[in-house]
């Protein structure tokens, strides 16, 4: 267990609009990011909290728009992401 804070945590709050956008978009552009575990002879998901592929299941979930991927696409470029 991690003493991180949770980037999926972090979304849903961001979706239930309990934080601004540009100030939510920033923090998830500038969040610090874990390695994903890979094992391929592991097929289920890992569940962790901060990771790249929580921003794409929250796209996929309707938590974040197309335009907010964008957004953070476009900060993670400029940090070198």
């Amino acid at each position: 267990m991690t003493d991180k804070p949770s980037l999926r945590a972090y979304i849903d709050r961001y979706a239930a609009g309990e934080i601004p956008r540009d100030e939510a978009l920033a923090a998830i552009a500038a969040w610090d990011f874990e390695e994903e575990w890979f094992d391929p002879t592991h097929t289920a998901p890992t569940h962790q909290d901060n990771t790249l592929a929580v921003v794409n299941q929250a796209r996929g979930l309707g938590k974040l728009t197309a335009d907010d991927i964008e957004v953070i696409r476009a900060l993670l470029e400029q940090r070198g992401v």
